[in-house]
């Protein structure tokens, strides 16, 4: 069975994602790639901004309106999509990507939690998934213009829009990015989505660092006979793992 890893932060864990047992989607701005991050624009034909826009078109001069207008279109068609980022790998077990460890889950201070992706699918069939796989990290030249329509509504030209350009959009990185071996959840909303991991969490794994002192506070929210809990160690250069016995409660 496939096996997708979501590092975070050891409070995110404690305070919100093992109470509930969920784990949250989030804005595309939120995260930490320069794409994500930098406002979006793109080149257009047709896009009737006096009408989308008429706000700003009656406070901006022609050019400075033109410009804010394909700002604030690229800005809509982001915040339309919320993500999930997993790292999964054919080659390689998700836990022992030291680079995650000291980027998403405090250099090894927080956890990984390793999640079944069929029973992880199964247990969220009630969400509507827009698209689940791997970042291309070889992409080609973005050259996705936005063809408008005016038989159409502002809503549907942009989910047009996405359909027709998600993985140039959404799912490519470059290649400095590819240790990450990311997979990216996208599901077209623009507020956040819960997705539930009750059924599908089968390990939690310590960082190097990870206070052992949390060790109640995580295990009062899991099922031992389900969901086993590792300590990652360093040992011939690489990371390894060994399970962690911890006491039951009573």
């Amino acid at each position: 069975m496939s096996k997708i890893y979501h590092y975070t932060k050891l409070s995110t864990a404690i305070e919100f994602i093992l109470p509930s047992m969920r784990l949250r989607t989030n804005f595309l701005s939120k995260m930490n790639g320069p794409k994500e991050n930098q406002k979006w624009n793109f080149g257009s034909i047709n896009v009737p901004y006096e009408t989308i826009y008429p706000e700003l078109h009656s406070k901006l001069d022609k050019n400075l309106f033109h410009f804010k207008s394909m700002e604030k279109l690229g800005e809509e068609i982001k915040s339309k999509i919320q993500a999930i980022c997993f790292s999964n790998s054919d080659e390689y077990q998700g836990y022992i990507n030291e680079m995650m460890w000291a980027q998403y889950a405090e250099n090894h201070m927080g956890i990984c939690l390793e999640i079944d992706t069929e029973l992880f699918l199964e247990e969220n069939k009630e969400i509507e998934i827009f698209k689940f796989q791997n970042i291309n990290y070889n992409p080609k030249k973005d050259d996705a213009w936005i063809f408008w329509n005016n038989n159409l509504s502002i809503e549907e030209n942009i989910e047009n829009y996405i359909k027709r350009n998600f993985e140039s959009l959404f799912l490519s990185k470059s290649h400095y990015w590819e240790k990450e071996y990311e997979k990216r959840l996208l599901v077209m909303k623009n507020d956040y989505c819960y997705f539930k991991i009750k059924n599908s969490l089968t390990g939690i794994y310590y960082g190097l660092f990870t206070n052992h002192n949390y060790d109640i506070a995580i295990q009062q929210f899991i099922n031992p006979n389900m969901t086993k809990i590792y300590k990652v160690y360093f040992e011939g250069n690489k990371l390894k793992r060994m399970e962690r016995k911890t006491p039951q409660i009573k």
